[in-house]
């Protein structure tokens, strides 16, 4: 098995207040959409991260990041409130009688031009409006989604 190789690419929200570098394998990269309210509104492409190799660069921590919480407010969707732009998520949920924790980027936050083509990522969707998330990822947008 082979060692993944990392790359580090910068981003963060529109106007530039909120801002991060992020560690990735760019030759392995699946992302997900989700037809849920909050997914939907913000039109998000979630890329799963190891916490470890995702950098805060401003604000100084990620307690001065705005973040939303709703429902079982077990995760939380960070995002700039200066423009608005939902630039990560963190969070655990159970499933199955364990607990998973689970932190991603807005893939469409990366910033333009490092050599990382998001009309390449390998999509996955997921049917949250239906809270179907028993069925798994699939490869089609499931009804009340968007591409």
């Amino acid at each position: 098995m082979s060692t993944p190789t990392l790359k580090t690419f910068a981003g963060g929200c529109h106007c530039g207040a909120v801002r991060y570098a992020v560690d990735l394998d760019p030759s392995n990269l699946e992302a997900s959409k989700c037809n849920c309210s909050i997914c939907l509104k913000t039109n998000r492409i979630s890329l799963s991260v190891d916490p470890d190799n995702f950098r805060l660069v401003s604000p100084a921590s990620r307690d001065e990041v705005p973040n939303y919480q709703f429902a079982s407010k077990s995760q939380h969707y960070l995002f700039c409130d200066k423009c608005g732009i939902h630039c990560f998520v963190n969070g655990s949920y159970e499933w199955e009688g364990k607990v998973v924790k689970n932190f991603s980027i807005n893939a469409v936050t990366l910033d333009a031009d490092q050599g990382l083509d998001l009309r390449e990522l390998k999509l996955r969707y997921w049917d949250g409006k239906g809270e179907n998330w028993g069925a798994g990822a699939v490869e089609k947008p499931p009804a009340g989604g968007c591409l």
